[in-house]
């Protein structure tokens, strides 16, 4: 069951120092009723209001409207020293997915409250640990062409995860060897170093009732395909490449009630992964 609040009033008598709204999580929520609580905004947090202008806060002005600031992220991968710009969120903007990370990798994220004339200091994310069991292609829309930024719709995202099985992965360098006066060769390389490889999985998902695919998914699929946009291809492993999609095929297995299909994905790399930037809202 869920309900949508439209409106909140305080009685005027009270004085308030915030007001912070969070999903309910395990039996209760953390008691606030200690000696000098401060709300911190959590993966929980739905909405935190802060009202005391000097309140040492870690977060301020976290409503629906964001207050007219904007919020500027970066990732940093648990071990490196590096902070990676990700993304600044537009004037009211609460939320982003990003879907440019590894798996079996810890990240952190540090966010900057900003407007025309300041900027915070960072807020720091939950340590977050990425863990998932499917092969995934996600479709990419180019939003900023400078800072290589690419949006994705969920419509574009399609997991295998069943019977799922990887060929070799081969690395491809443009090297020549001539032949000489000499006991041995000479070998040039160009600037081609680019991978390609392939992986086979059903197409549909396993749920609680059985298997699930739709006759109009595989069509569905070979439009995502054959369409020009640039795709990110992650494994299980922790890899992950910009690709484009070489050829695709299917063989449906005839011999079972639910018609299953397997599909088989070519894909060449077309770019590295780690000079993106790669969301969705």
């Amino acid at each position: 069951m869920s309900a949508t609040i439209d409106k909140i009033q305080f009685n005027s008598h009270i004085t308030l120092d915030f007001a912070h709204f969070e999903q309910l999580y395990q039996d209760k929520n953390q008691d606030i009723f200690v000696e000098k609580y401060k709300p911190i905004a959590s993966n929980y947090t739905r909405s935190l209001v802060c009202f005391e202008p000097d309140g040492d806060y870690d977060s301020k002005g976290m409503t629906k409207e964001a207050l007219g600031y904007r919020f500027d992220i970066y990732r940093n991968e648990i071990g490196d020293s590096k902070l990676v710009p990700i993304y600044k969120t537009s004037v009211g903007q609460l939320s982003i997915v990003d879907y440019n990370v590894r798996n079996q990798k810890e990240y952190q994220y540090y966010v900057f409250k900003e407007n025309d004339e300041t900027s915070s200091k960072a807020s720091l994310s939950n340590t977050v640990q990425t863990c998932w069991w499917d092969y995934a292609i996600i479709g990419m829309t180019l939003e900023d062409e400078d800072s290589k930024t690419y949006k994705v719709d969920p419509s574009d995202v399609w997991l295998f995860q069943s019977n799922v099985s990887s060929d070799s992965t081969t690395q491809n360098f443009s090297k020549t060897t001539y032949q000489t006066l000499m006991a041995y060769p000479t070998v040039s390389m160009g600037k081609s170093n680019y991978a390609t490889g392939s992986f086979s999985g059903l197409i549909g998902r396993v749920r609680k009732k059985g298997y699930d695919e739709d006759a109009t998914l595989l069509e569905q699929w070979n439009d995502f395909c054959a369409n020009p946009q640039l795709k990110l291809y992650k494994d299980r492993k922790g890899h992950k490449y910009i690709v484009d999609i070489t050829n695709s095929s299917s063989q449906i297995a005839d011999e079972t009630r639910e018609q299953a299909t397997t599909v088989t994905v070519g894909w060449t790399q077309i770019g590295n992964a780690d000079d993106y930037v790669i969301i969705g809202d």
